[in-house]
């Protein structure tokens, strides 16, 4: 009976410290990718500062503060005197599904604009003798630099060089891909 106590309660001591090894780790997880978020964010910001695109469109503003305030949020959680690990963990996952959105969101929006620019460009040899291309290219104008819609700018655009000069939309991307600068983390 003693030796069943015994090793009943040496048991619980063995699942006591392994748990706290878990959380030990966890915690030590969610401090090393809180830091991780944070650079990543600064990143974020001045690759899309080096793009000197002519505005921010809001989708990317709405992601990039939420993930800033989910990775504040993280941070005060991991400073509390007592670190609740499970409240950790649900912020991180949601800080880690931020970050992953806005990175994706950041490489769309910079590939649109890119490619938009690119076709504006490729538009000149049609606009002269073209009255689509020349109406399309004034609204996806109107379109890229008032509304900072980098995707319906080249859509409109690509729309419209397609019925001219079928693939030519896929020529630019297929390029773009091949040549497309990574976010140096």
């Amino acid at each position: 009976m003693l030796q069943s106590n015994l090793k009943d309660i040496e048991d619980e001591q063995i699942s006591v410290s392994e748990r706290l090894a878990q959380i030990e780790k966890d915690d030590l997880n969610a401090r090393q990718k809180a830091n991780v978020y944070v650079n990543r964010l600064h990143t974020i910001k001045r690759y899309m500062e080096k793009r000197n695109l002519p505005g921010i469109p809001q989708s990317f503003l709405k992601l990039f503060f939420t993930a800033s305030h989910n990775t504040e949020d993280l941070m005060a959680e991991l400073e509390q005197p007592q670190v609740n690990i499970e409240s950790v963990k649900r912020i991180l996952e949601v800080a880690t599904n931020d970050m992953e959105a806005l990175e994706t969101e950041t490489y769309d929006i910079v590939q649109y604009a890119t490619l938009t620019e690119q076709l504006l460009q490729y538009s000149n040899r049609y606009r002269s003798f073209d009255e689509r291309i020349q109406e399309a290219f004034n609204e996806a104008l109107e379109i890229f630099e008032k509304e900072f819609d980098y995707q319906a700018s080249f859509e409109k655009i690509s729309q419209a060089l397609e019925v001219a000069e079928p693939g030519v939309t896929n020529r630019f991307v297929t390029s773009y891909e091949k040549t497309r600068e990574a976010i140096r983390f």
